[in-house]
C-alpha cells in the first residue's frame, strides 16, 4: 500500500499573538473541537479493547472442551 506524500507546515505562535488573532468565541470552538477529537479517540480505543477482550474470552472458551470419558 502506498503512503500519501505531503508536507506539514506548523506555525507556533506565542500565547499573546494567538489571543490577539483569534476572537474568544473562536478559541472556545477550537477547545471544544479538541475535546471532541479526544473523545472520539477514546471511543475508538474502548471499542478495540472490547473487541480484544471478546476475542480472548472466545479463545479461552474454545480451549475448554469437554471430553467424555468412558
Amino acid at each position: 500500500m502506498s503512503e500519501a506524500k505531503g508536507r506539514e507546515i506548523r506555525i507556533v505562535l506565542p500565547d499573546e499573538l494567538f489571543n490577539l488573532f483569534l476572537p474568544a468565541e473562536t478559541k472556545k470552538h477550537l477547545l471544544r473541537a479538541k475535546k471532541e477529537i479526544l473523545l472520539a479517540l477514546r471511543s475508538l480505543i474502548d471499542a478495540r479493547i472490547e473487541a480484544l477482550e471478546k476475542r480472548e474470552e472466545k479463545g479461552a472458551e474454545e480451549k475448554k472442551k469437554k471430553i467424555d470419558v468412558e
